[in-house]
């Protein structure tokens, strides 16, 4: 499999490991000196220090890693205003002039301080990666500072949405509470170069629409481009998607103004999440074409954290079925309705357990039917191409209709609503859940479906599948 990286990303990628040691090292420290170091001007300042270092080191580690220190050392200290002398300026100007809308003089210091290092860091990067195309320099130009900025926002990821998956941290032991809590940082630090990776990765596809929006080429996956290739999207899928998805109701029922970092920090983590999510879905439908194999339930189970380990390893350690291509496709429709039954299983054992397990006053009829909307998206979506486009949005409509109506009800209807609020966090947080949902349904379709299953033309899917081999 061709990784498509340059010479100079190669560099940046061999020890990047040393970048994550170092970064989740600052992140946890960043907790201690937050929770335990004293109030006082020197620790406030360290605190902010190590902030700057650690998300300033992630767009000088390039040019650290290629010698071109210059560039690197003038991108990081151009991020010192930002997050080190950033809480100063409202004392300093309202010390020293006296304006009448200071605020509005505040929001536009602190966008240049930080847009003018994203910007240099910009030019640099692709003047040094030296990209030709046939597009113009202006339209490219605009492409990859756009692309630079969504990167940059979504270099991070919010811990909250972890706190809440892990559970409550209502614990008299404070160990406990520590180690758990690094933990975490360390799963964001990991995200943090999963995304700068995926930066490198994608830079080389962003003039074309195509291929950002088919992020993995139709080509054999090796063992080796398998392992890193789930091992770096795979984080930055799980917490995008609790970062998105947990928070999109919540979001949605907000009533408050939205202002507009707010809007491109959701917007950005959303592309981030729909082109991660496609490349990890075909990642594994692409493995198992280069395997000859059909894993189906076993695949569907990578969109679970640690139970995903399963599925991880079976990808990863086995070898190519040595039986001939026509063997493998004359076994397909009984391994997919095999594999869809086991799944269709799981799914009764979980909701069955979900209503027997809430108090007998507290029981709805809510599991049974997200078990029979859940079963009948699974079969279509093991069938049918068309069905992405189609099973998440039904599936939101119908396992959501009553809240999102009881919510514009209660908001004196739809059509006042969208008057009143034509931009806000409702569009916003119902976007990010049809996404969410999408994603979902995008990776279980790859996970069970081959062309073969819609079109049943031997001769073509065996042409198709020898592309994997």
């Amino acid at each position: 499999m061709t990784t498509l990286f340059s010479e100079k990303q190669q560099k940046a990628i061999e020890s990047i490991w040393i970048l994550g040691a170092i970064v989740a090292f600052l992140q946890i420290s960043c907790y201690f000196v937050d929770s335990y170091g004293p109030e006082t001007v020197a620790y406030d300042y360290l605190w902010r220090i190590q902030t700057w270092f650690l998300e300033s080191l992630i767009f000088a580690w390039y040019f650290y890693k290629n010698r071109m220190l210059s560039k690197a050392i003038i991108i990081q200290l151009l991020f010192s205003p930002y997050y080190i002398f950033k809480k100063d300026w409202p004392s300093f100007i309202d010390y020293h002039f006296d304006f009448g809308d200071s605020a509005l003089i505040y929001q536009v210091i602190d966008i240049l301080c930080f847009f003018i290092p994203i910007l240099l860091f910009a030019m640099f990067y692709f003047k040094a990666e030296g990209k030709t195309s046939n597009i113009s320099k202006i339209k490219a130009t605009l492409i990859q500072i756009i692309f630079t900025l969504i990167f940059s926002v979504t270099i991070s990821s919010d811990p909250d949405s972890l706190y809440k998956l892990i559970g409550s941290f209502s614990t008299s032991n404070l160990y406990l509470k520590d180690a758990i809590v690094s933990i975490i940082f360390i799963i964001v630090s990991l995200k943090m170069i999963s995304v700068l990776v995926g930066f490198f990765y994608l830079s080389n596809r962003i003039y074309s629409t195509k291929q950002v929006l088919n992020p993995l080429d139709e080509q054999p996956v090796s063992t080796s481009f398998f392992k890193w290739g789930f091992l770096i999207s795979y984080p930055i899928l799980l917490l995008s998607v609790l970062d998105m998805g947990a928070s999109a109701l919540t979001v949605s029922f907000s009533f408050s103004a939205i202002e507009f970092s707010t809007l491109f920090y959701i917007s950005a983590n959303l592309v981030v999440l729909f082109i991660c999510g496609r490349f990890f879905a075909t990642l594994i439908q692409y493995r198992n074409f280069t395997l000859k194999r059909y894993f189906g339930v076993v695949n569907a189970m990578s969109i679970l954290p640690v139970i995903n380990l399963a599925s991880f390893f079976t990808l990863l350690l086995f070898k190519q079925n040595p039986e001939t291509t026509g063997s493998y496709i004359d076994k397909l429709k009984q391994n997919r309705n095999v594999h869809l039954i086991i799944y269709v299983a799981l799914l009764v054992l979980y909701y069955t357990y979900n209503y027997f397990s809430a108090k007998p006053d507290y029981r709805t009829f809510e599991p049974l039917y997200k078990l029979v909307v859940f079963t009948i998206s699974v079969i279509l979506l093991a069938r049918f191409k068309w069905s992405t486009k189609v099973i998440p949005f039904l599936a939101v409509i119908i396992l959501y209709y009553a809240d999102l109506k009881d919510f514009f009800d209660f908001a004196d209807g739809l059509w006042p609503f969208i008057q009143k609020k034509l931009i806000s966090f409702v569009w916003i947080g119902t976007l990010a859940m049809f996404i969410t949902y999408y994603i979902i349904d995008y990776i279980l379709h790859k996970c069970f479906y081959t062309p073969y299953f819609e079109k049943h033309n031997r001769d073509d899917f065996e042409t198709y599948i020898n592309k994997f081999q």
